[in-house]
């Protein structure tokens, strides 16, 4: 066959086409502006959060990714979120429909997400999301969302999923759970709970409009079990604050919280299986716990 197409009277023109073709996509790739790249990227991060971002570098890698590397963002100095990497790809779909479908995988905190955004073309924004999370370390993660040094301090693995439609307002779903989880600077009137340790834990529900309806968000460990649900802010804008309206319900068995039964007691509503509960009402920003028996559980 090799032989063969040596002596066809083609073989030049063969050849010229796919040495041109090959210089070609060479000269792209190596003249292509990644400096421009990462400016514009930079430039929509802050201009559409309210976070500073640095890059390390940026690249096109076949057919046509765009690769972020060393992504960090900022709320301030001491309070940062590193992104090891950033690919983002269009999607041959998007030539037959209305959206333009961008395929991302985001490695961050010793895990991975990945999934897909969908851009209307109009220009009128972000249509859907559809992203999947394994083992995302979570310790700096409610401190940075929030901007709030006195936000609990979590330590654990993520791993879940989400799906929102953004067309014609936030309609979906979540359910994520965290690996050995760990939870410090709780703070209940005043008082600061000890460290929990070792907890499994659930947290899922959906989005409406801009609303976010907690359905489950369970707590549950060696002596102690928390349950929350009710509405909440959309995830993404509880740095704007926003109303809350939740739930809960804590039952303390024994072990090392046994003790703080007896403190919170006169403060929250005795139920009749022997938890305790109330609600958490006002606004992110200076949520209140109120007294009163819950029939949410």
């Amino acid at each position: 066959m090799k032989e063969r197409l040596r002596n066809s009277k083609y073989a030049k023109p063969f050849f010229y086409i796919m040495f041109f073709l090959v210089m070609f996509v060479v000269f792209l790739y190596s003249s292509f502006p990644t400096e421009g790249i990462k400016q514009q990227v930079i430039s929509q991060i802050t201009d559409n959060t309210p976070f500073q971002a640095e890059i390390g570098s940026a690249s096109i890698t076949p057919p046509f990714s765009l690769k972020i590397k060393d992504l960090t963002l900022y709320r301030s100095k001491d309070n940062v979120l590193k992104i090891e990497s950033l690919t983002v790809s269009p999607s041959v779909f998007s030539l037959f429909s209305s959206n333009n479908i961008f395929p991302f995988k985001a490695k961050l905190n010793g895990g991975e997400i990945k999934g897909t955004l969908s851009v209307n073309k109009s220009g009128s924004g972000l249509d859907e999301i559809k992203a999947s999370v394994k083992h995302v370390n979570i310790d700096n993660i409610p401190a940075f969302m929030t901007g709030s040094e006195e936000a609990p301090v979590l330590k654990g693995a993520l791993d879940g999923n989400l799906e929102i439609d953004f067309a014609p307002k936030a309609l979906g779903e979540f359910h994520f759970t965290v690996d050995g989880l760990e939870v410090d600077n709780l703070m209940v009137k005043g008082i600061k709970l000890p460290a929990l340790r070792g907890l499994e834990s659930v947290f899922s529900g959906n989005i409406e409009g801009r609303i976010t309806n907690v359905e489950e968000l369970n707590l549950k460990g060696d002596g102690i079990d928390l349950q929350i649900s009710g509405t909440a802010p959309l995830i993404w804008e509880l740095t704007k604050g926003g109303v809350i309206d939740l739930g809960y319900r804590l039952e303390i068995t024994g072990g090392e919280y046994a003790k703080y039964k007896g403190m919170l007691t006169p403060y929250l509503a005795q139920q009749r299986d022997g938890s305790l509960g109330g609600k958490i009402i006002g606004t992110v920003s200076n949520p209140k716990f109120e007294k009163g028996s819950v029939k949410r559980f």
